[in-house]
């Protein structure tokens, strides 16, 4: 097989997005094909923390997303039980100097909007809708992977698309698991947020901690609407998946009714129902994952973000996790010949499945801490209020604190 063939991307969300402009800058020439006619914004919002930021400098596209970006000065951490905030994570200009990149919300449509650009614009990067992945066949120095439009002979496959991942399934991987939680999702202008303690529920990025549920909520667009994400335990009639089901089958975004979201908050504060009932096109989503120490990579396929390691959203980590495995498998990939591609993609592998466990872990984690309730969870709040600022934040160091190792 020729040493030109391009790398295949499965995917065109925004692990697969930014997995082709990350080879594409180390002049690899990539196909992007996505199973959906037409790229649509999948969720609301998203967190990207410092090591993000990081990733996103690598691609070149800091500046861009920057634009799009809001800049939170605090993690505003509130108890349902007090009613008000007990403990502030501190972001802003003294988090972006400890970690070297700053914080941003944004919404999830605006960075796939600048990825596109991106990839619009880069030669390297081809991209096809309504184009799925039909089957694979593993062949000597490379991989053959069919297709609606066709065949197409490629260096490398990596399986950017999603928890419900096609190309995971093709080599064996671990099928994805329901946790039993639930998020609702929806935005709301942000003139619909009141104030509790003093501070506006449109300033910085709040989490509400309440007995199986929790809420959190953050300004995008500029600040112009407000992100809600309410996540619960699934009741029995949603069952175990969230969906009526007791599998992985069904749809895994649906419309949910607002009337039935607020009831399922009750408890919470009354400025707080009152931002959840402004919230507007409420959708559920029944969160599953896929663990990390499942199969990554098989011959020349491989697999990234929640493909690989979908995680539930308590970290605000799995845009990241993603990003960053973009980079690092753009790196290994770079630095290997044509006939190293296989060595290339396990070598990525192993690089990344320590730290991606490690926030996987964290995140189930903080779900169950979210949830607690009792005893255990006024001690949790306790706990909290007593904390440093500072020392709350130095918490999160080991994450924030990544890099991508200098390109070669």
């Amino acid at each position: 097989m020729s040493g030109t063939a391009p790398v295949v991307v499965a995917g065109a969300g925004i692990a697969g997005l930014a997995t082709a402009i990350a080879l594409a800058r180390r002049g690899i020439a990539v196909e992007v094909i996505e199973r959906a006619a037409r790229l649509a914004e999948i969720g609301a919002g998203l967190q990207l923390s410092p090591n993000a930021v990081h990733a996103l400098d690598r691609l070149g596209l800091r500046e861009a997303v920057s634009a799009v970006a809001v800049a939170p000065e605090a993690v505003r951490i509130a108890s349902v039980a007090r009613g008000q905030p007990i403990a502030r994570v501190p972001l802003g200009d003294g988090a972006a100097r400890r970690h070297g990149a700053p914080y941003w919300l944004v919404a999830r449509a605006d960075l796939q909007a600048v990825l596109l650009a991106a990839a619009a614009a880069d030669p390297n990067i081809r991209l096809t809708l309504s184009c799925p992945v039909t089957a694979l066949d593993e062949e000597p120095g490379g991989v053959r992977v069919a297709t609606p439009a066709g065949e197409i002979v490629a260096r490398a496959l990596v399986g950017a698309d999603g928890v419900g991942s096609a190309v995971r399934a093709a080599i064996g991987g671990t099928s994805a698991v329901p946790t039993g939680k639930v998020a609702f999702r929806a935005t709301a202008p942000v003139e619909a947020a009141a104030a509790i303690g003093g501070v506006r529920l449109s300033e910085d990025a709040w989490i509400w901690l309440s007995p199986r549920a929790h809420l959190v909520h953050y300004p995008m667009h500029g600040g112009a609407r407000l992100n809600l994400v309410a996540v619960a335990e699934a009741t029995a009639d949603e069952g175990p998946n969230g969906n009526g089901t007791n599998g992985n089958g069904g749809e895994w975004n649906h419309a949910a009714a607002a009337e039935a979201v607020l009831a399922r908050f009750a408890g919470f504060p009354p400025a707080v129902r009152a931002l959840l009932a402004a919230g507007e096109d409420w959708r559920r989503w029944p969160l599953s994952t896929v663990d990390p120490a499942g199969l990554w990579w098989h011959g020349r396929t491989v697999l990234i973000g929640d493909a690989a390691h979908a995680m539930v959203p308590f970290l605000a980590q799995g845009a990241a996790m993603a990003i960053e495995d973009a980079v690092v498998l753009a790196d290994h990939l770079a630095d290997a010949r044509a006939d190293e591609t296989e060595a290339a993609l396990a070598a990525y592998g192993r690089a990344r499945r320590e730290r991606v466990r490690q926030v996987w872990a964290g995140a189930a984690r903080n779900g169950d801490i979210y949830h607690l309730s009792g005893v255990a969870a006024a001690a949790r709040d306790t706990a909290l209020s007593l904390a440093p600022p500072g020392l709350l934040l130095a918490g999160f160091d080991w994450l924030y604190g990544w890099r991508p190792a200098a390109a070669r």
